[in-house]
């Protein structure tokens, strides 16, 4: 009986730092997000790590922005991973994210989804990283996204500038539906409107954003030092790194201009005999430019099992080789 006062009594003070609602059992009643402390406190208490923590308390509950945050948040409101569902309510929260490691060392809102959903939030302002540090991966909304986990109905219109840098968020594993990004997005390879590295469902997403890479294509990867191809610049997605369950229905916009591996939905695409990556009716309406590896759709297909159907390029595509209308250039083993 006394540990569980004790637990209880601890907990107090954490719901306490939220503005109203409670208990987050559905979006009915969930915790009320009113104020820039109340995103601070409730990052506080994903970081926290004590035992018995509150890490894992946000596990399946709910929270919704209740206004509008004017007042810049300059860092992450969770470095341990969020699990719980976030409604933006269609509010918006406006980022002045600065990269610095390792005091800061995630540039995105969220640093991760582990667990649950984001929808209908937007998102203004900036968020910044030194493009000569390797690591420094910008995103806007949530920078890991991982498996069954997902972003629907959510609106950027961040500037993002990196080493590598996306619209929604860098790396996507999970699903990310009708999702629009309006940001100009910046950074030396592995640049996506959306995504950066996807391996993961993308469906019903716009980018009207300029999607610039000032060294995409070339064979190393600057996060793995990998030396399979793995980097690009797209409309869409930057790169597929392995095989993807789907990018489908997507409409791109905005330029797109890279060195190699340029696309107006996807820059570079990895298939597996096991998961065929299909890239199926998506539209490209952008101009994409590059050296080599240039595709209204793909630029550069790197095996057999990539399925690009349905998909029509409307934009204009300029290159020095290897340049096609849909696909740029494929590597087929």
């Amino acid at each position: 009986m006394k540990i569980i006062l004790i637990f209880l009594f601890s907990i107090i003070p954490l719901f306490a730092q939220f503005s109203g609602g409670g208990p987050g059992t559905d979006k009915s009643n969930a915790w009320q997000i009113w104020t820039k402390e109340d995103l601070i406190a409730l990052g506080d208490s994903i970081n926290n790590a004590g035992y018995p923590d509150f890490s894992t308390w946000h596990i399946d509950k709910h929270f919704k922005l209740m206004s509008d945050i004017l007042e810049p948040i300059t860092e992450s409101i969770g470095e341990l991973g969020f699990r719980g569902h976030f409604h933006g309510n269609g509010k918006k929260i406006t980022l002045a994210i600065n990269y610095e490691f390792p005091t800061n060392p995630s540039g995105a809102l969220f640093a991760a989804l582990s667990y649950g959903t984001i929808d209908s939030l937007i998102v203004d302002g900036y968020v910044t990283g030194d493009a000569t540090v390797y690591y420094a991966t910008m995103s806007t909304i949530c920078n890991y996204i991982s498996y069954n986990v997902g972003i629907t109905n959510c609106i950027n219109n961040v500037t993002v500038t990196g080493a590598g840098a996306a619209g929604i968020t860098y790396q996507n594993m999970g699903a990310i539906s009708n999702c629009i990004n309006n940001g100009d997005i910046t950074g030396v390879n592995i640049v996506g409107g959306i995504a950066g590295q996807n391996d993961g469902t993308i469906i019903n997403c716009i980018n009207t954003g300029k999607i610039i890479a000032t060294n995409s294509g070339s064979n190393t990867s600057i996060v793995t030092g990998d030396t399979t191809p793995n980097n690009g610049v797209g409309g869409i997605v930057a790169c597929v790194v392995n095989s993807s369950q789907n990018i489908s229905n997507c409409v791109n916009l905005g330029s797109v201009v890279g060195q190699g591996f340029v696309g107006g939905i996807v820059g570079l695409a990895n298939g597996h005999l096991m998961a065929v990556t299909p890239i199926t009716n998506c539209i490209n309406y952008g101009y994409v430019r590059g050296i080599n590896g240039v595709g209204g759709i793909l630029g550069y297909m790197f095996n057999q099992y990539v399925n690009v159907s349905n998909c029509v390029n409307v934009g204009v595509v300029e290159g020095e080789e290897d340049i096609g209308s849909i696909v740029g250039k494929d590597i087929i083993f």
